[in-house]
C-alpha cells in the first residue's frame, strides 16, 4: 500500500514538474491578441488582472507586450491553456475579420460593421439587411419584407407573395421541435465564449465535418509524424492528394524538398495504420496519402517546403484548407470542404472548394475561383478572369489595369468592386433582388437604373462583369 502511495506522489510531482505556468498583469480594459504557432487546449475566464498561460515544460512560449497588444508564440508548435480575466474585452483578428469577445459574448465584425454575435444563449447575424435570431425565443428571420418564424407558436411566413401560418398542433409541433434542436446546440455554444473563440483561433489547425467557420474538434487526439527530405531535379512538378486534411506549401531558399505530416485521429492508435503516406517519386514530387483499408478517422496536415525550382501543379485535398505562399507553376487547387489561400506566387491558378472561402494576394498571372458555398477576396491580382460562388460575397481590388475581362458571380452575396478611379474600364453590374451603388465612382453610362448598370470609367478597356441574384454591388474608390 505505501508503495502504491509513494508511486502516485511521484507521478504526481512529474506531472507537475512538467508544466510551466507563465502569467503577464494587464490593467487595460481593451486589448488586443495576436498567437503565433500555438494550440489552444482551453479557454476560461477569472477574476484578476492576470492573464495566465499554462503550457508544457519543453514548450518555449514566448509572451510580450507592447501597450494593449499581447502576442503569445512559440519557436514550435505548442499546445496552450489560457486563463483571461473577466471585465475586459479581448479583440484579434481571424481570417481577415476581426473578433471582440469577453465572458459573456462574442462579436465578429466585418469592415467594422458587426455581423455576426453569440451572446445570451442566442446567435444572432445581421446582413444586407437581413436580421436572423436562433435563441430561446425561436429561430426568426427578418429583412423588411419578409418575415419568418419557427418557434413553439409554429411555423409563420410572411413575404409580398405569401402569407402562411402553420400554428396548429402539427405547426406547433414541428416549429418546437426544429426549435428545440438548434436551440439546445446554438444555446450551449452562445453561452460559452471561450469554446467559440478557442476554435476561431485554431481553425487554421484542423478541419472537420462542421464548417461553419469553427473547427469542432476533440482535443482527446493521437497523433503521428512523418517527416522526409528529398532533393529534386531541375524539372519538378509537385502534385499532393490528401484525402482528409489540410496541405500547406511554401518556397524556401534551400535547394531540396522538406515533407512533414502530421496524422490525428480521436480514436485509437490503430487508426493511423489504416492510411499511408506514398512518396511517388524519388525526387519527392508526388505525394499521396493512401487508404489501407475502408473510412479511416484520420486527418492528416501537410507542411511542404519546396525550392523556388519546383512547380507546384495538382494540390487536392477532400476535407481541409489548401494554403500556398510564394509559389510557381499551373495550380490546379481542389478541396471539397476548406478554404484556399494564395500569396506572392506567379503562374496560373484555378481554385475549386465547394465549402469554404477562396482568397488571392499578390499573383502574378491568369487566376480562377469557384466555391459553392464562400466568400472570394482578390487583391493585387491584375490577371484574375472569374469568380463565382452561389452562396457568398465577392471582394475584388483593381489598382493596376486588368489583363483580361473580369467577371464576377454570386447567386446570394453581396459583390465589392475596390478600384482605381483612374483606371480605363468598361462596368457591366446587374442584380436581380437588391440595388447599384457606384459611391462616388465617375461611369459614363449608357444604361442605368436600380439594379443595371452598362458604361466605362475614363476610356473604358477591360471589362468587369457582376452579377447578383440576391445582393448589391458595389463600387468603391480604393485606398492606397
Amino acid at each position: 500500500m505505501k508503495r502504491s502511495i509513494i508511486v502516485v506522489i511521484m507521478i504526481s510531482a512529474a506531472l507537475l514538474l512538467s508544466a510551466v505556468t507563465q502569467d503577464i498583469t494587464v490593467k487595460e480594459k481593451a486589448l488586443t491578441l495576436e498567437f503565433d504557432n500555438v494550440f489552444i487546449k482551453d479557454i476560461v475566464f477569472v477574476d484578476g488582472n492576470d492573464i495566465v498561460i499554462d503550457h508544457a515544460k519543453d514548450a518555449k512560449v514566448i509572451i510580450s507586450k507592447d501597450k494593449q497588444v499581447i502576442n503569445i508564440k512559440a519557436e514550435d508548435y505548442a499546445k496552450i491553456k489560457l486563463e483571461f480575466p473577466i471585465g475586459k474585452i479581448y479583440t484579434l483578428i481571424v481570417d481577415g475579420g476581426k473578433v471582440e469577445f469577453n465572458e459573456n459574448r462574442v462579436s465578429i465584425f466585418e469592415d467594422n460593421v458587426k455581423k455576426v454575435e453569440f451572446r445570451d444563449g442566442g446567435l444572432f447575424i445581421t446582413d444586407d439587411g437581413e436580421n436572423v435570431e436562433i435563441s430561446s425565443d425561436g429561430i426568426l428571420v427578418n429583412s423588411g419584407d419578409e418575415f419568418v418564424e419557427v418557434s413553439s407558436r409554429g411555423i409563420i411566413v410572411e413575404t409580398p407573395e405569401e402569407s402562411q401560418h402553420i400554428t396548429g398542433f402539427w405547426g406547433q409541433l414541428l416549429g418546437g421541435a426544429i426549435n428545440l434542436i438548434t436551440k439546445s446546440t446554438i444555446g450551449w455554444i452562445g453561452n460559452n465564449p471561450g469554446y467559440i473563440v478557442k476554435h476561431m483561433i485554431n481553425d487554421d489547425d484542423y478541419n472537420n465535418d462542421i464548417n461553419i467557420g469553427f473547427s469542432f474538434d476533440n482535443d482527446e487526439n493521437i497523433t503521428r509524424e512523418f517527416h522526409e527530405t528529398f532533393h529534386p531535379k531541375k524539372i519538378c512538378e509537385l502534385n499532393v492528394h490528401n484525402i482528409n486534411g489540410q496541405i500547406e506549401i511554401k518556397s524556401w531558399d534551400e535547394d531540396f524538398i522538406d515533407i512533414s505530416a502530421l496524422l490525428k485521429t480521436n480514436r485509437t492508435e490503430d487508426e493511423l495504420d489504416k492510411i499511408k503516406i506514398e512518396i511517388l517519386a524519388k525526387d519527392g514530387c508526388t505525394i499521396n496519402t493512401k487508404k489501407l483499408k475502408k473510412n479511416p478517422k484520420v486527418s492528416v496536415h501537410y507542411e511542404i517546403k519546396v525550392p523556388k525550382n519546383v512547380q507546384v501543379n495538382k494540390i487536392n485535398t477532400s476535407n481541409g484548407k489548401i494554403l500556398i505562399i510564394g509559389g510557381t507553376g499551373n495550380m490546379k487547387l481542389n478541396t471539397s470542404n476548406g478554404k484556399i489561400e494564395v500569396f506572392d506566387s506567379k503562374g496560373s491558378f484555378i481554385a475549386n472548394s465547394s465549402n469554404g472561402r477562396i482568397e488571392y494576394v499578390n499573383l502574378k498571372g491568369k487566376a480562377e475561383a469557384y466555391t459553392s458555398n464562400g466568400a472570394i477576396r482578390i487583391v493585387r491580382t491584375p490577371g484574375f478572369k472569374t469568380g463565382v460562388t452561389s452562396n457568398g460575397k465577392i471582394t475584388i481590388e483593381v489598382d493596376e489595369q486588368i489583363k483580361n475581362n473580369v467577371d464576377l458571380s454570386t447567386s446570394n452575396g453581396t459583390i465589392h468592386i475596390y478600384l482605381d478611379p483612374k483606371l480605363d474600364l468598361n462596368i457591366d453590374a446587374s442584380t436581380s433582388n437588391s440595388r447599384i451603388n457606384l459611391n462616388g465612382i465617375e461611369v459614363t453610362t449608357s444604361e442605368f437604373s436600380k439594379d443595371y448598370l452598362a458604361g466605362k470609367i475614363n476610356k473604358g478597356g477591360k471589362k468587369i462583369i457582376a452579377s447578383s441574384s440576391n445582393g448589391s454591388i458595389n463600387l468603391y474608390k480604393l485606398e492606397k
